[in-house]
């Protein structure tokens, strides 16, 4: 609180005008004293005098009260409304867009999802437009097409331009997408959680059905290294009892495994981890039967590709750390890694370790691009850049972004020092201070967020282990998170200006992928974990880590062929856009790429591939499923009549729909799309399923009030009341001469 004078005169003009109206009032004192006036009227009149001279001197220097005052800055949400005519189904009384629009003005939950969040409303259906929420109630479903990924891509866009960062989005649709892009894709892009708000009819009544909403596991695993399949199973409505299941999986047509598993009274939605180890390279198809007292699901199938290779990995540390000691342990242990380690055994020298059978051996600390290339994840431990050959730190980043290379950092007291290299500084999940090579000692209690529970880094945690993770040491603080990055693990009492501080978090960069360690002691999760229950949440975490981090285009080759379509499911009669990417070092000549289509009836469809003229080495076609299953996607580089690479990849192609097909609430497609996107599938009579803000790293809103008794006439209007009861006063008494 502070106050501010703007004088009307200058300090010597208003002195004489105080001291001659101060005079005044001590002169009318003396006069009413000589006119023997009573006491208590001599007091009341010489009060009002002395009124009048203060806001005299207040009218002279006209001060101004200013404070400050404070409230909490909401996070920005998109609501997403589908108007499409597919919105205009019948749903009991209602059609589905009537009935969604009800349930988000009116009642608990429309009141809580206001109070948590700051709302953007938009339309989509083909256009996407923003409207206010008092013109929700007018919107018709009649549009003509329905486009998830560039719709949010849009909303996100616009509030961007307004200086706005949203946080997640509401997807009030029916599943009936119809656009070329993966939403997933998109939302991860912008750092979006995908909440979905299903249409009545996507609820049915009656006893609820348990069904496989979604299946996530890695797209290439290598032979005989542990696959995980993360398997999501939905019940349309809460069931009232718990209610028993059996869910079998195939292995190209083979049982491979048959769990057992119960569904709880209540629960709309229970996630399953489950494990097993390819015995044998090539692509493995995979089907999830969901068995529910003898009526068994259609199967859910998934497809993976095992390769038969590793990945190289280098380590490169300026001290000696416990970290290092136990990630060393873990890659001798794990058959997927082979790993080179630089440690410094200072004045320049450094020591390398590495696996027995890797296939790049440094002479020395690397030096340039071609040290690199032949590593697929990179990890920076507690190092020092400056000290590094020119270009390296430069030559490191373009790898990450521009190969898709793999990028770990563990801090250390030398953090900061990454500050002025902005090359590598940029690469990172979170903003770093001056501050941040200085420990936040502990025992510091962590916690994993939503967000993070969800990630391939966490998803093999049973429930309620990611809560029990051992206290670290310490952690070194950063500023915070980059737009677009995602906290997976926080120090929810240590908190910093926007919020608390941030343990683990990870990032896209171009096309690599970039993981923030802020502690060099979790090698405690480690030592201080029970054995009793297998293994530490710190072998798990790494397993589960150096997996999600493992690049999709592995390095080590001269000539690398990337085959990429747009999307991995598409549907019966639409284009695929498929993209095929030649990346090599050296000048080749004129090439080709001859590529074929296998369908699940085995016929092979050949593709036929165009260059760009501005880029000879990115290739482009189309391809047109005309079955529904997987098809295999093959193709190979041609130089000179010979094959430098190959490439493969799997496309599932699924039954097609339109918006006037009326093929219901696809409700798995919205399930998959808010599981993958760290959302949630709202039920409005379930609290437990609303979206949550949870801790927010936005400051807050500072307001600052300034109240001007000169400019609201305060003064004035005092000035008067008090003149006027003199006035009458000296009236009543017969003091105003004639």
């Amino acid at each position: 609180m502070t106050i501010q004078f703007n004088p009307l005169l200058s300090f010597w003009l208003s002195l004489p005008l105080i001291a001659a109206l101060l005079t005044a009032v001590v002169y009318g004192g003396w006069v009413l004293r000589q006119k023997q006036v009573a006491r208590n009227w001599r007091i009341a009149l010489t009060g009002l005098r002395t009124g009048v001279f203060c806001v005299f001197v207040l009218i002279l220097l006209q001060p101004a009260l200013s404070y400050t005052s404070s409230s909490p800055q909401l996070p920005e949400m998109l609501v997403l409304v589908d108007t499409s005519k597919s919105m205009s189904r019948t749903s009991a009384k209602k059609n589905r867009l009537e009935d969604a629009l009800g349930v988000l003005q009116q009642g608990d939950f429309a009141l809580a999802l206001r109070e948590r969040y700051q709302l953007r409303w938009f339309t989509f259906a083909g256009k996407v437009k923003q409207i206010d929420e008092t013109d929700a109630a007018s919107l018709k479903a009649d549009g003509t097409t329905t486009q998830y990924a560039a719709s949010i891509d849009a909303a996100y866009r616009h509030m961007r331009a307004l200086g706005k960062t949203p946080q997640r989005v509401l997807l009030v649709s029916d599943g009936n997408d119809r656009g070329d892009d993966d939403p997933v894709t998109v939302a991860r892009r912008h750092g979006l959680s995908v909440d979905v708000l299903l249409p009545a009819d996507g609820k049915p009544e009656g006893l609820p059905t348990l069904e496989i909403a979604d299946v996530q596991s890695a797209s290439r695993v290598l032979v005989g290294s542990e696959t995980i399949f993360r398997v999501t199973i939905v019940s349309k409505r809460p069931a009232g009892a718990d209610r028993q299941a059996r869910l079998g999986v195939l292995e190209d047509g083979k049982r491979i495994l048959d769990h057992p598993l119960s569904f709880a009274a209540g629960r709309t939605e229970v996630w399953l981890n489950l494990t097993h180890r390819p015995e044998t390279a090539g692509v493995k198809k995979y089907e999830f039967i969901l068995n529910t007292g003898g009526a068994a699901t259609r199967p859910y199938p998934l497809a993976v590709q095992v390769l038969d290779n590793k990945y190289e990995v280098l380590f490169l540390e300026d001290r000696w750390r416990w970290e290092y000691k136990f990630l060393h342990r873990l890659f001798e242990d794990d058959p997927s890694f082979r790993f080179t380690a630089m440690l410094s055994r200072g004045r320049g020298a450094f020591a390398q370790f590495g696996s027995p059978d890797r296939k790049i051996k440094l002479l020395g600390f690397p030096q340039s691009r071609a040290d690199l290339e032949g590593f697929d994840t990179l990890i920076l431990g507690d190092i020092d850049p400056v000290n590094w050959p020119r270009g390296l730190a430069g030559d490191l980043a373009r790898l990450i972004a521009d190969d898709g290379r793999s990028l770990v950092v563990i801090a250390g007291p030398g953090l900061a020092k990454l500050r002025e290299i902005p090359e590598l500084h940029i690469l990172l999940p979170v903003e770093l201070t001056a501050e941040s090579g200085k420990p936040v000692e502990g025992p510091i209690r962590v916690r994993v967020r939503s967000d993070g529970s969800h990630s391939p880094f966490f998803f093999q945690f049973r429930a309620g282990e990611e809560e029990k993770l051992p206290p670290l040491d310490q952690i070194y603080p950063s500023l915070r998170k980059r737009a677009g990055a995602t906290v997976l693990v926080e120090a929810p009492q240590q908190r910093g200006p926007y919020g608390p501080q941030i343990v683990i978090a990870e990032q896209t960069v171009g096309r690599g992928r970039v993981l923030f360690i802020a502690t060099d002691t979790l090698w405690k999760w480690q030592t201080l974990a029970p054995t009793r229950d297998g293994p530490t949440p710190y072998s798990i975490f790494w397993q589960q880590a150096f997996r999600a981090m493992t690049p999709a285009r592995a390095g080590g080759a001269s000539v690398n062929l990337w085959l990429t379509p747009d999307r991995t499911r598409t549907e019966v009669g639409r284009a695929v856009a498929l993209r095929a990417e030649v990346q090599t070092s050296r000048t080749l000549p004129p090439s080709q790429i001859e590529a074929t289509a296998t369908t699940p009836q085995g016929q092979r469809v050949p593709i036929v591939f165009t260059a760009e003229a501005s880029n000879p080495r990115l290739f482009r076609a189309s391809l047109v499923c005309a079955e529904i299953g997987l098809h295999r996607l093959a193709a190979s580089l041609r130089v000179e009549g010979k094959s430098l690479a190959d490439a493969r990849v799997l496309l599932q192609a699924e039954e097609p729909r339109g918006e006037d097909d009326d093929l219901g609430v696809d409700a798995a497609a919205l399930t998959r799309l808010a599981q993958d996107t760290g959302g949630r599938v709202i039920d409005p009579a379930l609290s437990v399923t609303w979206p949550a803000p949870g801790a927010s790293d936005l400051p807050p809103i500072l307001d600052t009030h300034t109240i001007d008794p000169w400019r609201n006439f305060t003064w004035m209007f005092l000035l008067c009341a008090l003149l006027g009861a003199d006035w009458f006063l000296r009236v009543f008494k017969g003091l105003v001469s004639g």
